[in-house]
């Protein structure tokens, strides 16, 4: 587990942070112009921020129960590298705009096989290093905005995920979960390819502040025309594409959620 602390400076009522994750690059049914579509949007939206959930790249090697021998799909060290290189040229433009980057069950397939680990070679390439960025599978992060504002901080607990019930109700209620456990205002998971958000207020000694639980989504189709996928195969159902956004509006101390 890693502790990410950012600071940013602005004036501004409104920062919003965009939840991305389980791209799945290399994978058939991966909708890659999507995911440049919210990289577009982080770059041109003022105080905009991003945070990535893991599983950016799939390199399913071929001794996996998923691994379909009917894709042109090849697992090597140079193909893992360009997948890679995708990664971080795609992200290359928002890079200063990025507050951490989780790493997911398929980067730590890759790795435990041998290969590189590919989201802290992401970090070195965008970064020069993975400290103070990198997340591994789980993170606190705090964000504190100044000037000095109503709120102090705005504390996330961000978790790749390992839940993946095929009914939403079983993921909600093991994420909302979390809060029994880890203290954050924010809790974010990954892996289940769901997105949804919940709210919750609790009461203390200070008054009232409100919680946000969610899923982040995918950029993986179910299925589509004319391939064969695992998830396919697996009768897994349909999801909505896309991400999380959070905004955060600091001098009131508030937060809100949507898709």
């Amino acid at each position: 587990m890693f502790k990410l602390s950012k600071v940013i400076e602005t004036k501004a009522d409104q920062i919003e942070i965009v939840a991305f994750g389980d791209i799945h690059l290399g994978n058939p049914n991966c909708k890659f112009n999507k995911f440049k579509e919210i990289v577009n949007y982080i770059k041109n939206t003022p105080n905009c921020y991003g945070i990535g959930m893991g599983d950016y790249i799939e390199c399913i090697l071929p001794k996996d129960k998923r691994f379909d021998p009917h894709t042109d799909i090849e697992v090597s060290d140079p193909v893992v590298s360009e997948y890679i290189d995708i990664i971080v040229k795609t992200l290359e433009p928002i890079k200063d705009k990025i507050l951490c980057l989780l790493t997911g069950n398929h980067e730590y397939h890759i790795h435990s096989d041998g290969y590189c680990e590919p989201t802290k070679e992401i970090c070195r390439r965008l970064f020069g290093s993975e400290k103070g960025v990198y997340g591994g599978f789980s993170a606190f992060l705090k964000l504190k905005v100044k000037p000095k504002t109503h709120r102090p901080s705005l504390v996330f607990f961000l978790h790749h995920g390992w839940c993946a019930g095929r009914k939403t109700g079983s993921v909600v209620n093991n994420v909302e979960g979390l809060s029994q456990y880890w203290d954050a205002d924010v809790y974010l998971v990954g892996h289940s390819h769901k997105l949804w958000a919940t709210r919750q207020v609790k009461i203390g000694w200070g008054g009232q502040r409100k919680v946000i639980f969610g899923n982040t989504g995918t950029f993986l189709e179910t299925c589509s025309w004319g391939k064969t996928s695992y998830s396919e195969r697996a009768a897994y159902p349909p999801l909505k594409l896309g991400v999380l956004k959070i905004k955060y509006y600091p001098k009131r101390g508030d937060i809100h959620v949507s898709e």
